[in-house]
């Protein structure tokens, strides 16, 4: 009698490891769109800076804010029970910010840029469908290598020459949101997610090039001067004890774009 229940049991296993394969699948899935991200101490400092006409005198422009920003993902999914999947892929979320200041005696010209490189993991749940589309909600979470470039050129004057600084930094972060699915053709399938997103990046470290030709550790700094002004820049690791920390805030919301093929 045991050895019956024990192979019965077996085969009640066998039968539900069957179901469970024949239902799962797999499927690629990319996706483009915008993101509108805080970006923190950076547009703070920014916003100062317009707003107080820093740059009125010869400028050729505002100081241009980082919000919204390109996005773009790709990754693979795998069913793991009817209605829910699982996600697992990267992506890059990028944007930058330049101004150029003319005076009688040169130019000085700015640039910063960020690149940001999630590396995710997305649970997706399907919802009762609708007669026109398929609703699904998600949640998910990843690691973010970001990279920040900065680079600074003058030309007239004593202050002559380009300095640049390149530092990096691994974070973390949550993301939700919900979306419509399309069906377009058998097994394809069109996307569209709104997307919300936490993460807050601190602690880059990295390198400056400075006009002489010699080279500085540095870390990211953020702060206000002796006039009260925000300051958002690298700063010599020597001066971690003088200047705080900045950070990069890439929380806030997307409308995505996706397009997805099933196997």
């Amino acid at each position: 009698m045991k050895r019956f229940a024990g192979s019965a049991g077996l085969l009640a296993l066998a039968f539900l490891l069957a179901a469970r394969g024949a239902s799962a699948g797999i499927g690629v899935r990319a996706t483009g769109g915008l993101s509108y991200v805080s970006y923190g101490d950076f547009n703070d400092a920014a916003e100062y800076a317009n707003e107080e006409g820093l740059w009125a005198s010869g400028a050729t422009g505002e100081v241009g804010t980082i919000h919204w920003i390109p996005e773009f993902g790709g990754e693979i999914v795998v069913s793991v029970v009817p209605r829910l999947s699982v996600g697992v892929g990267g992506g890059i979320v990028f944007g930058t910010s330049a101004f150029v200041l003319q005076t009688g005696l040169g130019s000085y010209s700015y640039e910063h840029a960020m690149r940001a490189y999630p590396v995710t993991a997305t649970a997706y749940l399907d919802l009762p469908a609708l007669p026109f589309a398929k609703p699904y909600v998600f949640l998910g979470g990843g690691a973010y290598r970001a990279s920040l470039t900065f680079e600074e050129s003058a030309s007239g004057g004593s202050s002559a020459g380009e300095a640049s600084a390149d530092l990096r930094k691994w974070g973390f972060g949550f993301h939700a949101g919900a979306g419509l699915s399309f069906e377009i053709a058998p097994k394809v399938r069109f996307d569209l997610d709104l997307k919300w997103r936490r993460a807050v990046v601190k602690g880059f470290e990295g390198e400056q090039l400075n006009p002489d030709g010699s080279s500085t550790e540095v870390f990211l700094a953020s702060y206000r001067d002796a006039d009260g002004n925000p300051i958002f820049a690298p700063e010599s690791t020597a001066d971690k004890g003088v200047f705080d920390e900045g950070s990069v805030d890439l929380s806030g919301f997307a409308f995505m774009l996706g397009l997805a093929v099933s196997f």
